[in-house]
């Protein structure tokens, strides 16, 4: 695990910003603790909500300071586990499979209610908010 970090699936951020437990409890925990990260996935589809024009002044700094990059080797290993999923008939499609490569990449965890995708990938350590 990279220095103790946790990566925040969407979802989760989501419920932070929308002060929805049990994902906004989960992040506020590592916010403290300074082990939360997010991933460049997540800063894409939280521009793509509405969340983020109501809540610029709390996403934009957590981005600028905590989102690991998609780079080559994440996705390389985003396309390794699109392949395999998608040959066993389990695909989880493109941005899960991405999340999932930036997180293998960096040696992070990863926090999600959405267990049903992402325990299919090999080798993720998958948490949900309430196990942290």
């Amino acid at each position: 695990m990279a220095d103790g970090l946790v990566a925040a699936d969407t979802d989760v951020v989501i419920d932070f910003l929308r002060a929805q437990d049990p994902g906004a409890a989960a992040v506020r925990a590592l916010i403290r603790q300074r082990r939360l990260a997010l991933t460049a996935v997540t800063a894409f589809e939280l521009r793509l909500g509405a969340d983020f024009v109501h809540r610029r002044d709390v996403i934009e700094p957590l981005l600028a300071r905590r989102t690991r990059p998609l780079d080559l080797r994440a996705a390389v290993l985003a396309g390794q586990v699109a392949a395999r999923l998608r040959a066993d008939g389990e695909g989880i499609g493109m941005a899960d499979s991405l999340q999932a490569g930036i997180c293998l990449r960096f040696g992070l965890p990863l926090l999600t209610r959405n267990v049903r995708h992402f325990s299919r990938v090999p080798d993720l350590e998958v948490r949900t908010p309430g196990t942290d």
